[in-house]
């Protein structure tokens, strides 16, 4: 049975022997001999992912503030997609790096840094596609990586430009550097051109094509995640970047890697699917839970501030004080009051009247810039 199953399983690539490397080179998109499968069972995950998409748009859309689930869903996705990669920090560590580097005194938090370069580089790539209309080519891919892989020891990887030299990921050896630019050209034409599969489908053979491309010397895990949530807005199947696949790459790492590996190694591009619509379902899905629980923890914070007797302030300037926070979980009284537009005493009292109920609690005891952490949001975004 095993041996009739290799026989019959579909070839995903071509070996070149080059000196004492044996390079993989993938063919180009989409799977052939025989064409993708859509078997019943894919069928129904992908409706049911389709299905929390779907869900997950008419929540985006009646959100009055998209913005600031915007900027804490991305940076959800980067603390994940970077923690894939080893890279470990906190929503608090970078709200904090965020805010200290706004008044001149960031920390030099190497790990952090680079989670927000990843937010930075999502933001970089969405201003082209969106914003400018160009589809997803090289110079949107470039351009992500120049910002992702931008300061310290991401200068190693050349950023914004193609590899020159072999890499080797575990026991592949991805294709040789004169090739890259051929394979992206040749995904370019898959992702813009070919309307053979479903957009959501198409996205995440989008993925596994081009990690098995590996056409930077860093940061190519990051890239390939970060397009899955880039395609997905081109191809209008999610109205904003509120989604992070990354969770369940994440809590299944191990199985990530295996699902990758064996479309290389067995032609199996339906076990990846299948893995990834579940991704993308279990994603949705929670977007959706965390944004009902965002909406309700405000509900809840704004009828403590307006019923407390010990907060003397209007119930607009009240509402808008903690609108700012969902946008600066960690804040500063200068950052408030330029927000808010009101005198350093009067942000400095809602501070410390945000703190005696319990809303903010003391980030950091300095006596100049102290900082401020809205512990009930970042706890709920962190979960």
């Amino acid at each position: 049975m095993t041996s009739q199953l290799q026989k019959n399983q579909r070839q995903t690539g071509t070996y070149q022997k080059l000196g004492e490397l044996e390079f993989f080179i993938p063919l180009a998109l989409p799977p052939k001999n025989p064409s993708f499968d859509f078997s019943s069972d894919l069928i129904e995950l992908y409706g049911q992912a389709m299905q929390a998409l779907g869900q997950l748009n008419e929540m985006a859309d009646r959100l009055p503030n998209i913005e600031r689930f915007i900027k804490a869903y991305c940076l959800k996705e980067a603390l994940l997609s970077s923690a894939i990669e080893g890279i470990h920090t906190t929503m608090v560590d970078v709200f904090t790096n965020e805010i200290s580097a706004a008044s001149n005194n960031a920390k030099n938090n190497k790990q952090t840094q680079l989670v927000l370069n990843y937010g930075k580089a999502l933001d970089a790539a969405l201003e082209l596609v969106q914003k400018q209309n160009f589809p997803i080519v090289s110079r949107v891919i470039l351009e992500a990586h120049k910002v992702l892989m931008s300061g310290g020891e991401g200068q190693k990887a050349n950023p914004g430009n193609y590899r020159k030299q072999p890499v080797k990921v575990g026991k592949l050896t991805p294709p040789p550097a004169n090739k890259v630019e051929e394979l992206i050209a040749d995904l370019e034409k898959f992702i813009n051109g070919d309307d053979s599969l479903p957009a959501l489908v198409k996205a995440g053979l989008m993925h596994v094509q081009f990690e098995t491309i590996h056409p930077f010397l860093d940061g190519n895990g990051r890239i390939g995640r970060l397009l899955i949530v880039l395609m997905l807005i081109q191809e209008k199947v999610i109205h904003a970047p509120i989604l992070y696949p990354s969770t369940y790459f994440k809590k299944h790492h191990a199985k990530y890697y295996q699902k990758l590996d064996a479309v290389r190694t067995k032609g199996d591009f339906e076990g990846w699917i299948s893995f990834y619509l579940k991704a993308i379902k279990e994603s949705a899905a929670d977007a959706c839970k965390k944004a009902r629980e965002i909406e309700k923890l405000e509900k809840q914070l704004s009828k403590k501030i307006t019923t407390s007797k010990n907060f003397s302030l209007p119930e607009s300037q009240a509402n808008q004080a903690l609108v700012i926070l969902f946008q600066f979980p960690v804040i500063s009284v200068a950052e408030l009051q330029n927000s808010l537009d009101v005198s350093y005493n009067t942000a400095n009292s809602i501070i410390q009247k945000l703190v005696k109920l319990e809303i903010l609690k003391l980030e950091t005891k300095q006596k100049r810039n102290k900082l401020f952490r809205f512990d009930s949001y970042l706890s709920l975004l962190e979960k």
